[in-house]
């Protein structure tokens, strides 16, 4: 999530003020990786060694930051386990199950425009 993003000046965005929330919606899912790790959290909650290896490429530092920023915008949930050994599952909100539509939309636009 950018640095300037403000969710409570987002929801006082007059309505008519369309643009605000589009740059309000790419500053939560605009980050690079930030759309692949929704899409890798929609059939399960996964750990975060599993998405590391799901997502080839990410470095762990840009994971856990695309994660923090994630869980603050109430996309994921980040759920501790008291086993040993410790481990932590991440999963999707509601608010974050929300966005498939929209990525659906994106991937359909990427295979008609891209493929």
């Amino acid at each position: 999530m950018t640095k300037d993003f403000d969710p409570k000046a987002c929801a006082e965005s007059p309505s008519d003020e369309q643009p605000a929330f589009l740059r309000c919606s790419l500053a939560v899912i605009g980050d690079k990786w930030t759309c692949l790790i929704v899409r890798q959290l929609a059939d399960q909650p996964q750990r975060f060694s599993e998405l590391e290896r799901a997502l080839p490429g990410i470095s762990p530092r840009t994971l856990s930051q695309r994660l923090d920023s994630l869980q603050e915008a109430k996309i994921l949930t980040k759920r501790s386990f008291d086993k040993v050994p410790p481990h932590i599952e991440y999963s999707l909100t509601n608010k974050g199950k929300d966005l498939f539509p929209i990525l659906d939309q994106m991937e359909n636009w990427g295979k008609k425009y891209l493929g």
